[in-house]
């Protein structure tokens, strides 16, 4: 069958069938190639958008992984700087105490991010000693070494007392494991009882690109959106394309039935005249109703009828060219606003990426291959002084100017280092940092290679910390450890000296006891009591330099102190002090030793302020604040003044007089090395009092001193029970010195004590249990704080607890500062005696013991 048979005979309606046929094609065409370029294009934008997202955190997460290390490092060693000072300034705590301590706990143990902590682990064991799980503390950490080797590595790396850190894989309780990063500092000082520690400080490697993943989760966002806006764009194109290329057929398909209606006219006109014709009837004509071709051909149809099928009329009138090349320029504006999007997320990533940075307390410098500068932080546009604008394409050199450390000469480029092929890099030592203002600092500086995802070195990323103040705290560290060991052997020399005072002393006063009041001897006895008593003073402020400490603290009539402190310091010279003190001066509580140490130092600056001689006034008075006046609280105070007419004070040295070491003197023995003032300063603060000084060049200096007073009656000393004999009591007394026993037997038989007596601690329990044991326990027990080669008073003492925890003690000890003799009654003891003491004293320590006072 030929295909004719489906059309219909009539010619409008084939012609308008065919106009609709041929138009589904182009249709059909349009479909294909929209759906193929929409594919193809959505797949395109993706693929760019993931390239650019993905080499953007491959850069990202490097940088802030390695920052991130920088500063765990960082925070472990400023974490153990802490801890040694500590350690440093409270020497006597063991690791027991250490423990119990709150505040050395709090310092110890803190939390990094969300899930980081530190902790402390013994250096030559490995012990976890302190830890944000208790129950994890006081275990060992070699059962890792089998399933944690990488974990084992670093601890084992960490027992010689170096740093060590690193990563191992860390198994969570859900059995799912993540990367942790750990770095480990070694303590340089070690605990009262010889422990060594070493601070620990560990995190999530996931912590470090936490701020990237929560931006990437924002990006990938942005890129689902972008895709599917995309998406819809093309889709609707597509749609609109299609209905209107179909509403343009079916126009067009309606003229082309219009117009084959019109000429059909004409042609069945023909049809008739061929008709007749072919029936014989060659007379036929046919009029001519249309014009063109049409008529031409009615015109001929007369004169040449066997031409008539030569004569034919074809259209096909679609054009699509300019719809494709209209399209053509519709998908590249497309394609462009599709770049634009991609570039201005870039862009955003680029800025939050700088404002983490920009939130880091440390400087940060990236550089290219070249040692341009690319990124500068605002930490480093602080400490170089450059702008990021200024900063920007600029040598690392000239940015970040290095010189070695108290030379003038260049120093060390961490960059070209790197460049060179290593992979870290680190100043050997602390280098100065001369800013674009001229300002110098000292820094501490890190740097490290930036990989791209193919390993190549793209450039580096260095971080410097200004360590300035560490440094100038670290070299106040080593004058104190310097003063420390003096101060050991002063304390070593004290203590000899308290036991040579404490048997002369108590000589003295034995002698004094067995005479009477109207005997030519007895005043000499008095003077040469005195004088022993100054030397106690001495050896008190030996130990007051030796080891520092709270005041033991004792009601005492201050007028006689300051008078003999300042005769004493003033004697030999050509000054002379002059006193105005009333009758009524109320009574303190203060540390007798101490308070002479301020008056000495007060009146020698005094004395020192006029080298030709001269007057100094020492005024005390009686004041009652009703109301807070700076420091100080309400209530009683003792007013002290010490005036010279000396050389003045500058201003500017008026401000810096109480820090430590600061003086205008010359150094020396003889002279200073700045500590005075600030001796002067902690003792009268640790007595809840005040100090201060107003001064003019040329006019002289005025020291204040506020001393709390005692709220007790001013007319009488307090009055207790008094046992004066001590009628068959038993006492055991333990002491080292031989001399010191024998004068403590006579003092104690005189008072009507039975004694016997203990070379050490060991021999003391020993006694104390036979005692016990035969029905004859001992009343009291005296036991000396330190024996040296031996067991001292406090372990003694815990032992004969453990026997009796009833039992009366007195501990005696030269070292009037010692923890024990400021706090005795924590340890134990009911009373102490310090060293050298007078029967008096001795006395009546011991009756306020048997009285429970």
């Amino acid at each position: 069958m030929k295909l004719s048979g489906f059309f219909p005979k009539r010619f409008g309606s084939r012609l308008f069938i065919m106009t609709i046929i041929a138009g589904f094609i182009p249709i059909a065409i349009f479909s294909i190639l929209i759906h193929t370029f929409s594919g193809r294009f959505e797949s395109s934008v993706q693929r760019a958008v993931e390239d650019g997202y993905r080499e953007e955190w491959s850069q990202s997460s490097t940088l802030l992984t390695k920052i991130g290390e920088a500063s765990i490092r960082q925070k472990a060693y400023d974490i153990a700087a802490q801890l040694d000072l500590t350690l440093q300034s409270h020497p006597y705590m063991t690791l027991s105490d250490l423990r119990r301590d709150a505040k050395f706990r709090s310092v110890a143990v803190q939390g990094i991010g969300d899930r980081g902590y530190t902790g402390l682990h013994e250096t030559d064991t490995g012990v976890i000693r302190f830890h944000r799980d208790r129950e994890v503390e006081n275990t060992g950490t070699r059962a890792f070494e089998r399933t944690l080797p990488a974990y084992w590595r670093i601890i084992e790396a960490g027992h010689g007392g170096k740093p060590s850190g690193g990563y191992f894989n860390w198994t969570e309780p859900d059995g799912t494991t993540t990367q942790k990063y750990m770095y480990v500092v070694p303590l340089s000082q070690r605990t009262a009882d010889g422990k060594r520690l070493s601070v620990f400080v560990t995190t999530y490697l996931d912590e470090f690109t936490k701020p990237l993943r929560e931006a990437r989760a924002i990006q990938e966002k942005t890129a689902r959106n972008l895709i599917s806006t995309t998406s819809y764009l093309l889709g609707s194109f597509r749609d609109n394309g299609l209905l209107f290329m179909g509403i343009g057929i079916l126009l067009v398909s309606f003229v082309a039935l219009a117009i084959g209606m019109y000429f059909s006219r004409g042609i069945s006109r023909l049809s008739e005249a061929t008709k007749r014709v072919n029936e014989g009837d060659f007379e036929v004509s046919v009029e001519p109703v249309l014009s063109g071709e049409i008529k031409t051909l009615m015109e001929d149809f007369n004169r040449m009828v066997t031409r008539l099928n030569e004569t034919t009329v074809s259209k096909g009138l679609l054009e699509e060219s300019e719809k494709r090349l209209l399209e053509a320029n519709i998908d590249l504006r497309r394609e462009i606003a599709v770049r634009s999007l991609a570039e201005k997320a870039l862009a955003a990533e680029k800025e939050r990426l700088a404002v983490t940075l920009r939130s880091i307390g440390d400087g940060v410098i990236t550089v290219d291959t070249e040692g341009r500068v690319i990124l500068i932080n605002r930490a480093a546009e602080t400490l170089t002084g450059y702008p990021q604008q200024e900063a920007e394409g600029r040598s690392f050199t000239e940015v970040l100017p290095l010189r070695e450390h108290d030379i003038r000469r260049a120093g060390e480029d961490p960059v070209g280092t790197l460049l060179k092929g290593t992979e870290l890099a680190s100043l050997s030592t602390p280098a100065t940092l001369v800013g674009r203002d001229g300002t110098e600092r000292l820094v501490a500086t890190t740097a490290s290679l930036i990989r791209s995802e193919d390993a190549a070195v793209i450039g580096a990323v260095i971080v410097f910390r200004d360590i300035t103040e560490q440094h100038r705290m670290e070299a106040e560290l080593l004058k104190a450890r310097k003063l420390e060991s003096i101060g050991t052997l002063a304390g070593g020399i004290a203590h000899d000296f308290n036991n040579l005072l404490a048997v002369i002393l108590g000589n003295i006063s034995f002698a004094r006891m067995l005479l009477d009041d109207d005997q030519k001897a007895v005043k000499r006895l008095d003077e040469a009591e005195k004088a022993t008593i100054r030397g106690k003073d001495l050896s008190y402020r030996l130990l007051t330099f030796a080891r520092g400490g709270a005041p033991v603290k004792k009601l005492t009539v201050i007028d006689d102190v300051i008078r003999d402190a300042a005769e004493l310091t003033v004697s030999g010279s050509t000054s002379r002090c002059v006193y105005n003190f009333p009758d009524d001066l109320y009574r303190v509580q203060v540390d007798e030793g101490q308070i002479r140490q301020v008056v000495h130092n007060l009146v020698m600056n005094a004395r020192e302020s006029m080298p030709d001689g001269g007057t100094i006034t020492i005024t005390a008075e009686n004041v009652d604040l009703i109301h807070p006046e700076g420091t100080l609280t309400p209530g009683r105070y003792v007013h002290l003044t010490i005036q010279d007419t000396g050389c003045g004070i500058s201003p500017e040295d008026l401000e810096r007089v109480f820090d430590p070491y600061f003086t205008t003197k010359e150094m020396g023995s003889e002279k200073g090395m700045g500590l005075g003032l600030a001796i002067c300063y902690s003792i009268v603060k640790n007595h809840n009092g005040y100090i201060s000084i107003s001064s003019e060049p040329g006019t002289g200096t005025t020291v204040s001193v506020y001393i709390e007073a005692d709220e007790g009656d001013v007319e009488s000393w307090p009055v207790s029970k008094v046992v004066r004999e001590g009628k068959g009591k038993k006492v055991l007394y333990m002491d080292d010195e031989e001399q010191v026993r024998d004068l403590a037997g006579q003092i104690l038989e005189h008072l009507g004590y039975d004694v016997e007596f203990a070379r050490d601690g060991a021999e003391a329990i020993e006694l104390f249990r036979s005692g016990l044991a035969s029905g004859t326990p001992y009343d009291l027990v005296v036991l000396d704080l330190t024996v040296p080669g031996g067991m001292g008073g406090r372990e003694a003492m815990e032992n004969i607890l453990a026997i009796n925890p009833m039992v009366k003690a007195v501990v005696s000890s030269g070292y009037v500062n010692d923890a024990i003799v400021r706090d005795y009654r924590k340890y134990g003891f009911s009373g102490v005696v310090a060293k050298p003491y007078s029967i008096e004293q001795f006395r009546r320590v011991i009756e306020s013991v048997f009285n429970g006072t």
